[in-house]
């Protein structure tokens, strides 16, 4: 369930134009330390969506369409489940 709000926010998220937080999921920037680089949202999202076979670009294009978000959603959704 949670997994699902996650995308389900995430789709609003990329929906939404001229937005911050859309900015925030879209750029990195920065330079990062020495070692094991830290989790981020990005980085999860990136590690699922591989799991699924697609990849940030085709997810944001997808976004646009709810009705292909919802499915793109519920076959993460399930893929993720049997995995547990």
């Amino acid at each position: 369930m949670i997994t699902r709000q996650k995308w389900e926010w995430i789709g609003h998220t990329l929906r939404k134009p001229n937005n911050i937080t859309r900015k925030a999921l879209s750029s990195i920037a920065g330079k990062r330390k020495i070692g094991r680089p830290r989790n981020t949202l990005r980085r999860m999202i990136e590690h699922e969506l591989g799991q699924l076979g697609t990849t940030w670009n085709e997810t944001r294009s997808v976004a646009g369409d709810r009705t292909k978000w919802r499915d793109m959603v519920e076959r993460l959704c399930e893929k993720l489940k049997a995995q547990e």
